[in-house]
């Protein structure tokens, strides 16, 4: 299975690359996980079959499988051998009308969100240009971590004008949800949020560390900035996004551009 895969995906390692190897297999290893729709409790190709496969040494096939152990995405059983873990992927809407992550997520039993930091910290230029505030003046900062089955998949950053929502973090958001709480305990609604995704690694240690990957790992970075009524922006948001998280997204023509469609095909 594992042959045919890369096979059919002309996948090889890269010998001259500054990469490591056994982190560009652990990453060919992961894909195979989930491109070949392995479940819970399937067996995992043996570490010889890996070796003789990639052409690479045993201790490389090895610390490639000790990372996947440590992501959670292979389980070892003493005696039996490796096989896949329970890693599902957590789906959620990009860029939707959903704009918060305790909103559209459905099973709210499985959601966990702790709390990291809660500070003020002097507006850099980039924050006073998104919040219309004076350059250094304090903003909330708001740093929580967001877990789905106890396991993190998202770091979420938010700044908020300090003034325009006192004491925020002094108090439980109403439902796990900080765009509730604007709403409901402010009175001051979010109307729509501009946001943009870039793939990039981290470089930051406690981002990380709460993550629970190494430093420098591929994460999607979230950025953008929240409205209410009249245009007036009420956060700075930026969220990384680790592995493990799957994001869809729906995109229509608009309603006169699919009749002109719809006109020209019956017309040809």
């Amino acid at each position: 299975m594992l042959a045919s895969f890369a096979q059919r995906n002309r996948i090889e390692l890269a010998s001259h690359s500054s990469i490591p190897l056994y982190y560009q297999l652990s990453r060919i290893l992961q894909r195979f996980i989930q491109e070949q729709g392995l479940k819970l409790g399937d067996r995992f190709p043996s570490e010889e079959a890996i070796t003789k496969h990639f052409g690479v040494s045993r201790p490389t096939v090895n610390k490639a499988a000790q990372q996947l152990v440590a992501q959670g995405w292979l389980v070892r059983e003493r005696g039996r051998g490796t096989f896949v873990a329970d890693k599902s992927l957590v789906e959620l809407t990009l860029l939707s009308d959903g704009l918060s992550l305790a909103e559209q997520f459905g099973d709210q039993a499985r959601l966990q969100t702790k709390g990291v930091a809660a500070k003020h910290v002097p507006a850099t230029s980039q924050l006073s240009a998104s919040l219309h505030v004076p350059l250094e003046e304090p903003v909330l900062f708001l740093r929580r971590l967001r877990l789905v089955d106890n396991r993190p998949i998202i770091v979420c950053d938010s700044y908020v004008q300090a003034t325009r929502f006192p004491e925020l973090a002094e108090h439980t958001f109403v439902r796990e949800s900080l765009y509730a709480t604007f709403e409901e305990r402010y009175d001051v609604p979010v109307m729509y949020s501009s946001r943009t995704a870039e793939a990039v690694e981290i470089v930051e240690q406690e981002v990380a560390a709460l993550l629970e990957v190494p430093l420098f790992s591929p994460v999607l970075l979230l950025r953008g900035t929240t409205f209410t009524k009249g245009h007036v922006p009420i956060e700075y948001l930026t969220s990384y996004v680790r592995e493990g998280v799957a994001f869809r997204s729906t995109v229509r023509r608009p309603l006169a551009q699919q009749a002109a469609v719809e006109g020209a095909r019956r017309g040809s």
